[in-house]
């Protein structure tokens, strides 16, 4: 028993330790090109604001697009963190839980990535124009580069996470955790805590709190639409 524990610890050492050489690699390749990538970033977003970034602290400019190089490098090796992770917990699933986890989880990832592409072109685009025009207009804007990158990424990652609730949803159903009646009966409930996601995620303003939570509850309605109850088989 003791033998089989130590392989188990082995293997997830392994598995861990291949998970960060790849982030590294990806790292790697990313971080020459960071001064770039943010510099496109801003440019992206320049036509939505007028902000003035400045640097406070002294580190701020070598540090905000080290930064953004591992946010990137960790949405670059997300498809193989979780391969990693379904590998190593593969042995201990039934037939029908491996293949509902495998194939959410993929369809998960591609969401986050959703999530993260409807942040950066949709929210974030309006929300930075809503606050420049609810201000006086006389008023010059300038923040810090690493307030600017954290506002981004936060939001981006907190959509990306908002996007896994049709994965959620079909994932309860599909391993009979709960049934799809029990979670209709939820729905008020669920629209809720969309809301309250939403303020945590998401700058104190109401355009953004919609434009996560509106969503939110979409992509769960349509995680009820695409999930299906298997029957349970007769015991006779």
């Amino acid at each position: 028993m003791s033998n089989d524990l130590a392989k188990h610890f082995l293997e997830l050492r392994n598995r861990v330790i291949y998970s960060l050489a790849f982030f590294a690699l990806c790292f790697i390749c990313i971080y020459p090109f960071n001064n770039f990538l943010f510099t496109d970033l801003v440019n992206f977003l320049d036509p939505f604001i007028n902000i003035e970034l400045i640097a406070v602290e002294v580190a701020s400019p070598f540090i905000v697009p080290f930064k953004l190089s591992a946010y990137l490098a960790a949405l670059a090796a997300m498809p193989f963190f979780l391969f990693q992770a379904l590998a190593f917990m593969s042995p201990g699933l039934y037939p029908h839980e491996r293949s509902v986890i495998f194939s959410r989880t993929i369809i998960g990832a591609l969401l986050f990535y959703s999530g993260v592409a409807f942040c950066l072109l949709v929210v974030l685009p309006n929300v930075l124009n809503f606050f420049q025009t609810v201000g006086p207009s006389l008023i010059k804007v300038s923040t810090d580069i690493t307030y600017f990158m954290n506002f981004v990424l936060s939001l981006s990652f907190g959509f990306g996470l908002a996007f896994q609730i049709p994965i959620i949803v079909n994932a309860l159903i599909g391993l009979r955790i709960t049934s799809k009646t029990t979670i209709k009966k939820y729905r008020g409930f669920v629209l809720v805590m969309c809301f309250v996601f939403g303020m945590i995620f998401t700058p104190p303003d109401i355009v953004s709190q919609f434009m996560m939570a509106i969503p939110m509850y979409i992509l769960f309605e349509m995680g009820l639409i695409f999930s299906y109850e298997k029957e349970k088989e007769s015991n006779s």
